[in-house]
């Protein structure tokens, strides 16, 4: 019985490496819906069982998710990412904001130097869809614009460790946006940081970039009233 249940194991154990390889490589690539359970069973040489067990274990990963009636999705490729994600929706906003004081300077001055024009662009966009959001005071497309603006200037930067994490720290990022009440501050200041940061983007002027990202942050601090100097 132990033998009987050591190879069933090691099946799903099979199973859920190979759906993973698929997953990770791109052949099923984020947002796309896997193959049903007995095409897989016949294309992985396991039973069913196996194939919805290792299903099972990829949705609790993160890399998976069922829909009822529709099938399994992917929704990411990188389980390192998804548990960082988990941990960040878990984390004190004080200690995310503390993480973005080193990484906001750091992501702004590596896009002034490293910039693509593409990319440029969409900076650009980003904050066009956020002074509209602003205009139009709708705070979910304002906090969305917001966000992906961060989130571009990460990109930007020619390093892919930091964007990825900046891509992680986008659901804790909102959150932030949200508490500190960001588009009534926003309206109310006379200048806009995030223009600056793009205007000094734009000119590849590192310097300029790292002191408009550090008036920006001064700004979330102020308006979320942290105690960031523990």
């Amino acid at each position: 019985m132990q033998a009987v249940r050591k190879g069933r194991v090691s099946l799903v154990e099979t199973a859920t490496d190979e759906i993973r390889e698929q997953i990770v490589t791109g052949v099923w690539p984020v947002g796309s819906r896997i193959p049903p359970e007995n095409a897989l069973s016949e294309t992985l040489g396991v039973s069913r069982a196996s194939v919805r067990e290792a299903v099972r274990s990829l949705v609790h990963s993160g890399l998976l998710e069922p829909r009822q009636g529709d099938g399994t999705f992917v929704i990411s490729d990188d389980d390192s990412a998804v548990a960082l994600r988990r941990r960040l929706e878990r984390a004190e906003l004080t200690h995310v904001t503390q993480v973005r004081q080193g990484l906001d300077v750091v992501a702004a001055r590596q896009a002034a130097k490293h910039r693509t024009e593409t990319q440029l662009a969409g900076i650009e966009a980003a904050l066009a869809r956020r002074k509209a959001a602003l205009a139009a005071q709708d705070t979910d497309a304002f906090t969305a614009a917001d966000a992906e603006f961060h989130i571009l200037v990460a990109e930007a930067g020619a390093n892919p460790v930091l964007a990825d994490i900046y891509r992680s720290l986008s659901a804790a990022l909102r959150e932030e946006l949200r508490r500190a009440a960001c588009l009534d501050t926003a309206t109310a200041a006379p200048t806009d940081p995030h223009a600056r940061l793009t205007d000094a983007i734009r000119a590849q002027d590192p310097q300029a970039a790292v002191d408009a990202a550090v008036l920006l942050l001064a700004g979330h601090v102020r308006d979320l009233a942290l105690p960031l100097d523990d």
